[in-house]
């Protein structure tokens, strides 16, 4: 779904905002510090219910409040969110009171792209594990309650681990749940990352024409040894360890060029286009998979990429029909490549907290 109006109350710097009129292409401009970012955040904190900044809610919430809030409405739902200082929160879609996150945040699929994201090569593996499992979220209806289960066990398995006796008859059970539940996160991502290789490879034709890139998946655990002997092969490496070294939470993605691993052998421009290749190759997928659209949110790439870069980006995203958010501190270099599509985006301008909305000034 689209956003068309956008409330916000007491996150961050911005007290009491409302964009109206939200379109295809929504730019936010105004100087450092502002409260640009913090809209973005808004967005992301209400699907997700979580920042992509800092996971601090005292950080996100205004000093001497208890709560923020956000609200959203398109042309079918609104969606609400009033989330407190001590964690808890509450959601609702059209006024009926949603019992959790993942409910909404199937009606309201967000990507971020950002600067912070750009050093997805060169981190461990969780970021990108959270990249593919967004994916399988979105297009894997089984995959939710799977990935919960698995957490269950793995979580029981780790304090068994670290219990003066081992309880042998106890660990075997929640091995077993492991390797149930395993095998399945398995199945469904090899079969999901398999059809996003093939969207990856045709969007780094015109992103990257000049390097060969090749994605594969890495389960976390020996498939041909199975999880369920290896976690009882391991049980005292990981009895030293205090925690559960393999298995499908340690699942990965590995990126190859023909001169050896992208990390080491791309410039940093290759790499930032390889990323925003995956993240465009991830709504492609979804788009093809679940014919739905996605909200996409672009921090600050103006002064990432240059105007070919930003123009190969957004028609990209305009193809899929998502809607953008972006923010940007040059106003002009955001709507070059606009006008080179022919969009005419919403422009709110954002100053100290408070949003300005300049679309009748036009572009």
């Amino acid at each position: 779904m689209n956003i068309d109006r956008l409330h916000i109350e007491r996150l961050r710097n911005l007290d009491s905002v409302t964009l109206n009129h939200l379109q295809s292409v929504n730019v936010l401009y105004g100087i450092n510090g502002s409260g640009k970012t913090s809209i973005l955040e808004a967005i992301h904190l209400l699907s997700t219910g979580r920042s992509f900044r800092s996971g601090l809610l005292r950080q996100m919430i205004q000093k001497n409040h208890a709560d923020a809030l956000i609200r959203c409405e398109s042309g079918v739902h609104r969606f609400g969110m009033l989330k407190r200082v001590d964690g808890e929160q509450i959601l609702k879609q059209d006024g009926v009171v949603l019992s959790n996150q993942s409910e909404l945040a199937r009606h309201l699929p967000v990507q971020v792209i950002d600067p912070e994201g750009l050093g997805l090569l060169d981190s461990g593996s969780k970021p990108r594990r959270q990249l593919m499992d967004w994916l399988m979220f979105h297009v894997e209806p089984e995959f939710h309650q799977v990935w919960l289960h698995y957490q269950r066990a793995l979580k029981q398995r780790n304090a068994l681990l670290r219990q003066s006796v081992l309880d042998p008859i106890a660990l075997q059970a929640w091995e077993q749940a492991m390797g149930q539940f395993g095998n399945q996160l398995h199945h469904m991502r090899s079969r999901v990352t398999s059809q996003w290789a093939t969207c990856l490879t045709d969007i780094l034709q015109s992103l990257l024409p000049d390097v060969q890139i090749r994605m594969s998946y890495q389960a976390g655990f020996d498939v041909d040894v199975g999880l369920v002997a290896e976690l009882e092969s391991s049980r005292m490496r990981d009895r030293e360890r205090g925690h559960t070294l393999s298995g499908a939470h340690r699942a990965d993605l590995k990126f190859k060029s023909p001169l050896g691993d992208a990390d080491r052998m791309l410039s940093r421009g290759q790499k930032k286009l390889l990323i925003i290749g995956l993240r465009l190759s991830q709504l492609q997928l979804v788009h093809q998979l679940c014919q739905s659209t996605t909200v996409v949110l672009l921090d600050d790439m103006t002064a990432e990429l240059d105007r070919a870069a930003q123009t190969r980006l957004l028609s990209s995203l305009i193809r899929l029909d998502s809607q953008v958010f972006m923010t940007t501190l040059d106003l002009q270099a955001a709507l070059d490549p606009l006008h080179t599509l022919g969009v005419k985006p919403a422009l709110f301008h954002v100053e100290q907290g408070g949003v300005t909305d300049r679309t009748a000034n036009g572009a």
